[in-house]
């Protein structure tokens, strides 16, 4: 499975790279290359089982879109599918032990809508190509107003677990009672990622080790018919 994984990464990767509008600066060293190599046989025998697998995991069909799902700002349909996917994996699999978290993921990491009709396996490693983890973590709660501070500079990130309508947040009642601010995340910004500074502050993360991406497969699995969801959790 590992190499499947590397195969479409590498796939995804240049795929990502072809119709990025952004340009992209690579320093190399001069390589000579032999234009007289032939194609080693035994190479492709090995590699052709694995491609014919991947391209059958990749297009196999796990559930259906009523609506295209894109990405926007402060709020999208595919951000908060994410986030509410997430959560609802954490929660049926025991993590959250009935304490309340916020979320908060980056509107960049969301690499490739969901467009209306059947959602294959492929789809979901196109919107998540990258292997990230999901990260749990703990952080002061007067961390919430950088939080805060962060989203109103940025102009929106998929967040969830709470709602910001102008001045005012809107959460749980435990949200302002403890003294502790729960979190989920991913690895990359748990690491301060996308200058997500308040995470480098947390006293305490937890890597679950799960790909955020297997978890969404799972999650859409599970619930067959994906509805696009637009709620206001974030109104500035």
């Amino acid at each position: 499975m590992k190499i499947l994984q590397v195969l479409w990464i590498t796939i995804v990767g240049a795929g990502l790279l072809a119709c990025s509008s952004a340009s992209v600066f690579v320093q190399t060293d001069k390589v000579d290359i032999d234009t007289n190599v032939t194609p080693d046989d035994s190479l492709q025998a090995f590699i052709e089982p694995y491609r014919k697998e991947l391209s059958a995991n990749m297009d196999r069909v796990i559930g259906y879109a009523t609506g295209d799902l894109l990405r926007d700002r402060p709020e999208g349909a595919l951000g908060n599918f994410v986030i509410d996917e997430t959560e609802n994996y954490l929660r049926e699999s025991g993590w959250l032990k009935d304490q309340h978290y916020i979320s908060i993921m980056n509107h960049g990491g969301l690499r490739a809508p969901i467009s209306k009709g059947n959602i294959t396996v492929g789809d979901i490693y196109k919107l998540m190509p990258f292997d990230n983890t999901i990260v749990l973590a703990k952080l002061p709660v007067n961390e919430l107003d950088s939080i805060v501070k962060y989203l109103k500079n940025s102009g929106g990130e998929p967040i969830g677990g709470f709602r910001i309508h102008g001045a005012h947040i809107d959460g749980p009642e435990d949200l302002s009672l403890n003294d502790t601010l729960y979190v989920i995340t991913t690895d990359y910004l748990a690491n301060g990622g996308d200058n997500m500074s308040f995470f480098t502050r947390s006293y305490e993360r937890n890597n679950t080790g799960i790909f955020l991406r297997e978890a969404l497969i799972k999650r859409v699995e599970a619930i067959d018919t994906l509805r696009p969801v637009l709620d206001h959790r974030i109104k500035w």
